[in-house]
């Protein structure tokens, strides 16, 4: 990269610092008063030392101090009176300033104190066909799930706000005195990871009517826009003011990827004895999210753009922003066809990874949703025809393509997945294909993972044991402790941690990943009822589904939950639109990404390790999930996701989730046990309850779907009748009537049949039959006689899900 080029991508992530710093009281040096922008380009000039092995830091300064247009700045702010020599530079960030938040201008009715104003949670305004409810706010606290919960207050206290600046400005003076700033991008991704880190909850424009962009979203799509406007007129030559500000060419293109055929790979496992699954479910999972992840690093650093310019990523997709340089179309179509081909050769054609693209100009930045719509129909089309460019040659197919070589050796098949050649022979004597074997010892590490780094180049010889190949020269390196500076590598996460002063050397970024996954203690096995593996799982090493099985309540089961959010596409595209405004930006959208990513990936990592640690984690990340774990923790677990998830989304009836859990033996197969989960899931979506107009948020077990209103009610009638059976107040047998009285009143409740009725009679002649009467002194079995009574109206809840409450109270007591 250019020092220039350097300069115009770090003024596009720098140009609102100032929005930041001017909310504190800073003495000194660093003037924060006056404009925002001359604030912006005070602090660049302060911390010159900081920026000037890698940018041009007066022509920097000169370019945060002119992003603006509008005669509402003084002539030394604007970009109009900007030396000649730059002043095409200098329209080139107001332009991305302008295109990143494409929707400024709807302001609010009174003008709010930039001090106090706080950040509106993003999801407070999205609609689709539900009002929306009061607008909450976020406290200023460093970046952490567990913080990022929007409340119900108006201002924020100036005091709490100098300390949280002040913190800031520590911590800016602490990292970069240890980052290698000789390294642009050591310095890029560490500066982009603390404003991350602090300005999450700052919002970008407090005078919005709903404040409700990240400032750290703005000015991170702002760089990226930056970039792709720089590389464009470049290439194109014309990097003249009227050429920058002429927004009439499609100086855009964007890029999404897709990973299909995810589920099939992570589950279809065969069971290497009780614990083989369980030592290699996560890792599998794991590998395909590092898998697109550097397939969207190779797209970037193909175009030599930053890491900004991957605008949202995850759940197996992503998204690129990339300037549509005359030969743009042509370099991804190879880019697809070289995928397709590196598929058939590593993968069978098992795994694809889709591409699909769109070219755009600036204007369409105020619809930014429009642009997913459009692109999402396009990678729908291609996903269509999968592998078509390794499969057809000049509009016919290539037979010799469908042809796969055939696998040789001696030891046979995989016994783990049963579809390649074993090529390895475990310690316990497994034959494992060199996929199934990555698998393993990647599963080995993964539960002392600290740090992920990416890496480009060859692999040295002491990291071998922890690097895997992804695609082409890619791979990553798994490590428990600080990297070391011989570890080559472009990118380094660090995980669940957002402070990187430890690795202020390297470029790198927080990652925040759902990871939890139940290890094994020194007396793992003590007490417990066995498992089917004479191999017990050693101590510090994920626990067989066996184990986890056995530590359930009652009846031994696997709950297998699976969840997403409704109508995450509309609420993307149409969501964020009201009859006054399209307010879907890239800057918003990119906030609300994140956020939902933010929830899946670090809040439910943070559940799981606190309180629900009987959990396995398959996957979470993005707008869903997969968590295996005992049966009665899985559904605890799955109401816990729904409460938090609704306080996280500012308790906004548009934005849902639903969720399916099957229960099953630990020796079903993965595949099988989950294809359940979907079914359930989609039942909760599909299904539309009596009294209701549409399904959705909804959550469906042990056959039943039900409203997520009804569900904390009826699970604590459900741990009422478990006690009652488990202390004799009743009997088994009479709960198996209570199930043909459920089917009785059912076929009448919604079917009409008359003789359903029936129930009814039958139900008071076993009450009086089984059950202590009225009169009893017996506080709890009159409390159990009440219950029983309740039984006979038609529209209670207890008796529209009484299959329900059995069916639970039947497995919490086996």
């Amino acid at each position: 990269m250019s020092k220039e080029y350097q300069t115009i991508i770090l003024a596009g992530l720098l140009h609102d610092v100032g929005k930041f710093i001017q909310r504190s009281d800073f003495k000194g040096a660093l003037r924060v008063t006056g404009k925002r922008p001359a604030v912006s380009a005070s602090f660049i000039r302060a911390k010159s030392a900081v920026f000037e092995q890698v940018s041009d830091v007066s022509l920097l300064a000169e370019l945060v101090q002119r992003h603006h247009e509008t005669r509402q700045f003084p002539p030394d702010l604007r970009v109009q009176q900007a030396d000649p020599l730059i002043r095409p530079l200098a329209y080139l960030v107001s332009v991305a300033d302008n295109y990143s938040s494409a929707e400024r201008g709807d302001n609010a009715d009174e003008y709010r104190d930039y001090k106090t104003a706080p950040l509106a949670s993003v999801f407070s305004s999205l609609k689709l066909n539900r009002p929306t409810p009061d607008v909450y706010h976020y406290r200023l606290h460093s970046l952490n799930p567990a913080n990022a919960f929007p409340e119900p207050f108006q201002k924020l206290n100036p005091k709490q706000t100098n300390d949280y600046l002040t913190a800031f400005g520590r911590e800016f003076d602490r990292l970069m005195s240890a980052v290698n700033r000789a390294d642009f991008n050591c310095l890029y991704t560490h500066l982009l990871s603390l404003l991350q880190r602090f300005t999450w909850c700052v919002p970008s424009n407090t005078q919005e009517q709903a404040p409700d962009i990240s400032l750290y979203d703005h000015l991170r799509t702002t760089s990226a826009i930056a970039a792709c406007l720089y590389i464009y007129h470049k290439e194109m030559n014309n990097l003249n003011e009227r050429d920058v500000v002429d927004n009439r060419p499609n100086k855009f293109r964007l890029v999404v990827g897709d990973l299909s055929g995810i589920q099939n790979y992570i589950f279809d496992i065969a069971n290497i004895g009780v614990g083989g699954v369980a030592k290699r479910l996560r890792s599998r999972s794991f590998y395909l999210s590092a898998l697109v992840e550097a397939i969207s690093h190779k797209l970037i650093h193909d175009f030599r753009l930053p890491i900004t310019n991957i605008v949202m990523s995850s759940g197996g997709k992503f998204y690129v922003l990339l300037p549509n340089l005359p030969k743009s179309h042509e370099k991804i179509e190879q880019f697809q066809r070289d995928l397709d081909q590196w598929s058939v050769s590593y993968y069978g054609g098992e795994l694809v990874v889709n591409l699909a693209q769109l070219e755009f100009n600036g204007p369409a930045f105020n619809n930014f949703g429009q642009i997913l719509g459009k692109i999402s129909d396009r990678l729908s089309a291609r996903k269509v025809n999968p592998l078509e460019s390794y499969l057809v040659n000049d509009g016919t197919w290539a037979p010799d393509h469908f042809k796969v070589r055939a696998q040789k050796g001696e030891e046979g098949l995989c016994q783990s997945c049963n579809k390649q050649i074993a090529t390895y022979i475990e310690d316990d004597g497994d034959r494992l294909c060199k996929q199934c074997h990555r698998d393993l010892k990647l599963g080995r590490l993964l539960p002392d993972a600290s740090y992920i780094a990416f890496g480009n180049a060859e692999i040295l010889s002491n990291y071998r044991n922890t690097t895997f190949h992804l695609y082409g020269s890619y791979s990553f390196t798994v490590l428990k402790d600080i990297p070391q500076p011989e570890l080559p590598g472009y990118l380094v996460y660090k995980l669940n941690e957002t402070n990187l002063a430890d690795i202020a050397g390297k470029p790198a970024m927080p990652k925040f990943m759902a990871n939890y996954i139940p290890l094994a203690e020194a007396d793992n096995c003590a007490g417990c009822p066995g498992c089917r593996d004479d191999n017990k799982p050693a101590e510090g090493s994920p626990i067989y589904f066996d184990c986890i099985a056995n530590k359930a309540s009652g009846r031994k089961l696997l709950g297998y939950l699976k969840a997403d959010v409704d109508n995450l596409g509309s609420l993307f595209v149409y969501g964020l639109r009201d009859d006054l405004a399209d307010r879907n930006s890239i800057s918003r959208i990119a906030t609300m990404s994140r956020m939902l990513d933010l929830f899946f990936s670090g809040r439910v990592e943070q559940l799981l390790n606190i309180r629900f640690n009987n959990c396995y984690t398959v996957f979470s990340g993005g707008d869903d999930l997969l968590i295996i774990g005992t049966w009665d923790e899985i559904v605890g677990l799955a109401v816990t996701l729904r409460e938090e998830f609704k306080r996280f989304t500012n308790q906004n009836d548009n934005i849902t989730i639903s969720a399916g859990i099957s229960l099953l033996k630990p020796g079903v197969p993965v595949s099988r046990s989950v294809a359940a989960a979907d079914e359930a899931l989609e039942k909760s979506k599909e299904k539309i309850l009596k009294g209701e107009t549409e399904g959705r948020d909804q959550l469906t077990l042990f056959g039943s779907t039900m409203k997520w209103t009804v569900t904390p009610t009826l699970l604590e009638a459900a741990g009422k009748l478990s006690n009652w059976l488990k202390n004799d107040k009743l009997t088994i047998g009479f709960l198996r009537k209570l199930l043909v009285f459920s089917e009785m009143h059912h076929s009448y409740y919604f079917n009409g049949e008359v003789n359903g009725l029936r129930y009814l009679p039958l139900l008071t002649y076993e009450i009086t039959r089984n059950l202590e009467s009225l009169e009893t002194p017996d506080q709890d079995k009159l409390a159990l006689r009440l219950w029983a009574e309740n039984l006979k109206k038609l529209d209670h809840d207890h008796t529209i899900y009484l299959d329900f409450l059995v069916k639970y109270a039947l497995l919490a007591k086996e």
